[in-house]
C-alpha cells in the first residue's frame, strides 16, 4: 500500500511538470510571434542591410598639353582561399560594385613613373600626426591617403574628393544579396600644371641617372616647363604596386639619394652663375660702368693668403685688360675679387636679395629650402668671427657660405632675360603671372645680356654651345664643393633666343665637374631639340681631348 501511494506521488509530479514546462514553451512562443514580433521583424531587417563606403577618387594632375600625370584607379579583385586575385584596375568613372564577391582598392598611378617623381609627390596612408594637423574642409579616416611631398601634398585639400557611400542587403551569413541603393562619390579637384610631361621624361631619360637637376622655365610668365631631380624614385612604389623593398632600398641609399628633390632642396655653392649679381651690384651701384677694367694679373695675395684667376691655375694664362663683358665673357675671377673688394659685402647681399637668394621662390612645393646669403653679422653670430677681405672675395665668385638652390638659379636668370622684371616661378598653367620689375637700369641688363652671349661664342668659357644658329645667352659655373675634396659643381644657366628669350634653361651637375664640360653639353642637346637645330655639333670634353 505504501509503495502504491508513493509511485502514484511520483505520477502526479511528472504530470504537473509537464504541464508547467509546455506552459513556459508555449508563453515564450507567442511573446516571440505575437507580442514581440516587430521587434524582431525589424531587428532581422536591420542585420541583413549593411553600409559599405564608396572612396572618392583624387582629382587628375595635369600637364600643360593635357595629359595625365596622376590619376585614382579602382583596383578589383576576388578572394580565393583567403588570397586576392587582382582584376584588370579601372578607371574612376569605371565602376564595377555590383558583384557578389567582387572588392576593390583604390589606388593612385603615376604614368611617367620617375621623371615626374618630386613633381607629383605620391599619396600614402594617413597617419595621426595627419588626422589632428587636417586643416582641409574634409574630415580624415585612418583608412584614407594622403598626399606627401609634390603637388598631392601642396594641394591635397583641392585634389581630396567626397566619399560615397552604398546600401546593400545580405543574407543570415553576410553574403551578397542585392544593392538596395547609393550616394556616388565625388571625384576631387583637377589641376593643371605649367609642366610639359613630354619635356619632363625626355630630359630625365637624358640625364641618364646622374646626380643633376635641370630647369626649364618661361621668363615672361615665370611658369616652369620641367623641373627635372636626378635619380628620383618611382612613387607607383608607395601607392600602387606597395613594394616594400623598393622603398627600403629608396630610403637606404645614403649616396644617390633619390628621395632628394635637388631642384628645390639640395643646397649648392653656386660659382661662377653668381658673378651676375655681382655684375648688377657693380652697374647698378656705379662703382664701375661697362667701360671700367681691372687687370687680370692672374693672382692677387692677401698677407700670406692667395686668391687666383681660374685659367692661371689652369695654364698660368691671363686676360689683361678686362672690361664687364668681357669678365662675364671669360668668367674672369681676379676682375670679379676686385669688383667685390670695391663693393662690400652689404651691397653684395642686397642686391642677392633682390635676386631672390636666401628666401623662398614660393614655387608649390613643400620642401623648398631657402639657401644662405652671408654677411658680417651672419658670421659673428654663427662662426663668432669677424668678416675678411677674403670672405668677400669667395662670395664674389659664388663660394665661402654661400648656399643657393637650382631653382634661384633659374628665377636669376629669368630676371636678366625678362630686362630686369622678377616673375614669380609657379608649376600652375592656369596662373596668372606675378611680376615686378626691380628697376634695373636698362643699360645694366643690356651690359650682362651682352656678356652672357659672348660666353657662348668662341672665346667664351660655354664651347659646347658656339655652333648652335639661334643666338644664345649663357653663363658657366664651376662651384667647388668645400667638404676637403678637388670634386666641383658643374653650372649652366642660359636663355634663348638671346635677344627675344622664350625659355631659360638652368643645369647643375653635382660633383660633375666644370660647368664648361658637363652642364654645357646638356643645354645644347636639349636645344638642338627645342629649336630644331638636329645637325647642330654638341661636342663633348672627351671627343675634344682625343681629337
Amino acid at each position: 500500500m505504501n509503495e502504491v501511494g508513493e509511485d502514484l506521488g511520483k505520477y502526479w509530479l511528472l504530470r504537473w511538470s509537464l504541464v508547467v514546462s509546455f506552459g513556459l514553451l508555449f508563453s515564450g512562443a507567442f511573446k516571440l510571434t505575437i507580442i514581440k514580433q516587430k521587434y524582431y521583424q525589424a531587428m532581422a531587417r536591420d542585420n541583413r542591410i549593411m553600409e559599405s563606403m564608396i572612396p572618392a577618387g583624387r582629382g587628375v594632375i595635369y600637364d600643360r598639353k593635357g595629359r595625365i600625370i596622376d590619376k585614382s584607379v579602382y583596383q578589383y579583385f576576388k578572394m580565393d582561399n583567403g588570397n586576392k586575385l587582382y582584376q584588370d584596375a579601372g578607371d574612376f568613372d569605371g565602376y564595377k560594385f555590383e558583384g557578389k564577391d567582387l572588392a576593390y582598392e583604390l589606388k593612385r598611378h603615376y604614368p611617367y613613373g620617375e621623371a615626374l617623381a618630386f613633381v607629383s609627390g605620391y599619396v600614402g596612408k594617413v597617419a595621426d600626426s595627419d588626422i589632428k594637423d587636417n586643416n582641409c574642409q574634409n574630415k580624415l579616416q585612418k583608412d584614407e591617403v594622403v598626399g606627401r611631398g609634390g603637388i598631392e601634398e601642396f594641394f591635397d585639400c583641392d585634389l581630396r574628393g567626397v566619399d560615397g557611400k552604398r546600401l546593400i542587403e545580405v543574407d543570415a551569413k553576410g553574403k551578397y544579396l542585392r544593392e538596395l541603393g547609393r550616394q556616388e562619390p565625388e571625384q576631387g579637384k583637377s589641376i593643371n600644371l605649367s609642366i610639359d610631361a613630354y619635356w619632363q621624361d625626355k630630359i630625365y631619360k637624358l640625364l641618364g641617372g646622374r646626380k643633376a637637376v635641370v630647369i626649364m622655365s618661361e621668363p615672361k610668365t615665370g611658369k616652369i616647363i620641367s623641373l627635372v631631380s636626378s635619380p628620383a624614385f618611382d612613387p607607383n612604389v608607395f601607392s600602387f604596386s606597395q613594394d616594400n623593398n623598393a622603398i627600403n632600398s629608396y630610403l637606404g641609399d645614403s649616396i644617390g639619394l633619390p628621395l632628394l628633390n635637388r631642384a628645390v632642396a639640395g643646397k649648392y655653392h653656386p660659382g661662377s652663375v653668381f658673378k651676375i649679381v655681382m655684375a648688377t651690384a657693380g652697374l647698378e651701384s656705379g662703382v664701375i660702368d661697362k667701360n671700367s677694367t681691372y687687370e687680370d694679373t692672374g693672382i692677387i695675395k692677401v698677407g700670406e693668403y692667395s686668391y687666383s684667376n681660374w685659367q692661371w691655375t689652369k695654364n698660368g694664362g691671363t686676360d689683361g685688360m678686362v672690361d664687364i663683358t668681357k669678365a662675364i665673357k671669360r668668367s674672369n675671377d681676379i676682375y670679379f675679387y676686385k669688383l667685390g673688394e670695391a663693393l662690400g659685402v652689404d651691397r653684395i647681399k642686397t642686391w642677392a636679395d633682390k635676386y631672390g637668394y636666401g628666401v623662398k621662390t614660393g614655387i608649390e612645393l613643400s620642401n623648398e629650402v631657402t639657401g644662405l646669403v652671408p654677411d658680417e653679422k651672419w658670421k659673428l653670430e654663427n662662426k663668432g668671427e669677424k668678416w675678411f677681405l677674403g670672405n668677400t672675395y669667395h662670395m664674389s665668385i659664388g663660394q665661402g657660405d654661400l648656399d643657393v638652390t637650382p631653382l634661384q638659379v633659374n628665377q636669376m636668370t629669368n630676371i636678366i632675360a625678362n630686362k630686369g622684371v622678377k616673375c614669380n616661378l609657379t608649376l600652375l598653367k592656369d596662373k596668372q603671372p606675378q611680376c615686378q620689375s626691380l628697376n634695373i637700369k636698362r643699360e645694366t641688363w643690356e651690359t650682362i645680356r651682352e656678356g652672357m652671349k659672348e660666353a657662348c661664342k668662341p672665346g667664351g668659357t660655354a664651347w659646347p654651345l658656339f655652333n648652335f644658329k639661334t643666338s644664345i645667352a649663357c653663363k658657366t659655373g664651376t662651384a667647388e664643393v668645400g667638404d676637403g675634396s678637388n670634386d666641383t659643381h658643374a653650372w649652366l644657366t642660359a636663355f634663348a633666343p638671346a635677344d627675344s628669350p622664350e625659355i631659360v634653361i638652368t643645369v647643375m651637375v653635382e660633383r660633375g665637374g666644370e660647368g664648361s664640360d658637363e652642364a654645357a653639353p646638356i643645354v645644347g642637346d636639349i636645344l638642338k631639340d627645342w629649336f630644331n637645330e638636329p645637325n647642330t655639333l654638341v661636342p663633348r670634353y672627351k671627343k675634344v681631348m682625343e681629337e
